[in-house]
């Protein structure tokens, strides 16, 4: 499965479910629709605590600003509120757009003991990297209901017998499209899929390693960092990576089980290390592969490759010298190179 998930979003539900654990009350702010030029991501979440402290984003700028007073005036009640947002042409230019546009936010207040068995399958299925469709049922914008659809199939929450084929439909349609997705029909509901970080697995554990392992992390992928030597890939190095792999690269493919929603970062030590990692990646289905080295290095071991029975058509699939052309010099502009042209893949851009 391909996957994005914003890391303005994560750990979202886990966090809900924290607060509802502890007895305490929050807001969560979801964003519905939205048409035009607004500062907006449909799948960021934000969430007021009740101490006043914030998680998260739906955007910044005058439309957070407002938000923001709705949440606060919803943190003590119990009803919801879908907002309709219209930012006017100077609060667009205030906020850094060229032109205005329109949106619909749900501000719901999330008691205790509101829905709790299904904010907790939410956060567990978060939390343990496997997709989940966040359903919310909105024929009572004041009392909106969670459901949720989990990886195995099980419809979570309650739901009337008769519409329920037609919510596990409109999840799955969610699901596939990897998108958020709001209907009228049979009753009117929000689909909104939280699906796994796609996996960066960055090999070498050099200079360029460590700022391409932070940024990788901020903008939502799990990252992992393999190096065949102890002292290059520890936990001290990166204490933002998810994981930190010390072995051979084959060892280290058989472990790692990359899949479709993969992204293998080539920064060895060594013209050999980085033809044994992409010659590894190639048989994965690895959706993206990069390679640094300058056009010469990147020549000689695409030719080795040949050799070794690659066909153009795998050789194709290598993103080599990696990142996009920024004139990148320094090793942190390296990694903004190599990170922004993950995300280009990630984001379908060519």
């Amino acid at each position: 499965m391909r996957s994005v998930v914003p890391s303005s979003s994560r750990g979202a539900f886990a966090q809900i479910a924290r607060l509802q654990k502890e007895g305490r009350r929050s807001v969560l702010v979801t964003p519905l629709w939205s048409a035009g030029s607004v500062p907006l991501s449909f799948q960021s979440k934000l969430i007021l605590r009740d101490d006043g402290s914030i998680m998260g984003t739906v955007g910044g700028g005058p439309l957070e600003a407002k938000v923001l007073v709705a949440a606060r005036e919803a943190i003590g009640g119990a009803e919801a509120r879908v907002l309709d947002f219209e930012l006017s042409q100077s609060e667009a230019v205030e906020g850094g757009m060229i032109c205005g546009g329109r949106c619909m936010v749900l501000v719901e207040p999330v008691a205790p003991d509101r829905e709790a068995d299904v904010f907790a399958a939410i956060a567990r299925a978060e939390e343990a990297g496997e997709p989940v469709v966040v359903i919310t049922l909105l024929a009572s914008e004041a009392k909106p209901r969670k459901l949720a659809l989990t990886a195995d199939g099980k419809l979570l929450g309650e739901a009337d017998p008769s519409i329920a084929s037609a919510l596990r439909e409109g999840a799955e349609r969610a699901l596939a499209a990897q998108r958020p997705e709001i209907v009228e029909e049979p009753v009117r509901a929000h689909f909104d899929p939280l699906l796994p970080r796609p996996g960066a697995y960055i090999f070498g554990g050099g200079h360029v390693a460590l700022p391409v392992a932070h940024l990788a992390d901020l903008v939502g992928f799990r990252v992992v960092v393999i190096d065949d030597r102890a002292e290059f890939a520890s936990r001290e190095r990166f204490p933002r990576a998810d994981d930190v792999v010390v072995a051979p690269v084959a060892d280290a493919f058989r472990r790692l089980g990359v899949g479709d929603d993969g992204y293998v970062v080539t920064v060895t030590r060594g013209h050999a290390m980085d033809e044994e990692v992409a010659a590894e990646a190639l048989r994965t289905p690895a959706r993206y592969i990069g390679m640094i080295g300058s056009k010469r290095k990147v020549s000689a071991v695409l030719e080795r490759l040949r050799k070794r029975g690659f066909s153009e058509s795998d050789l194709a699939r290598i993103h080599a010298p990696i990142g996009i052309d920024i004139h990148s010099e320094t090793v942190e502009e390296i990694a903004v190179s190599i990170v922004a042209e993950m995300i280009a893949v990630r984001r379908g851009r060519p």
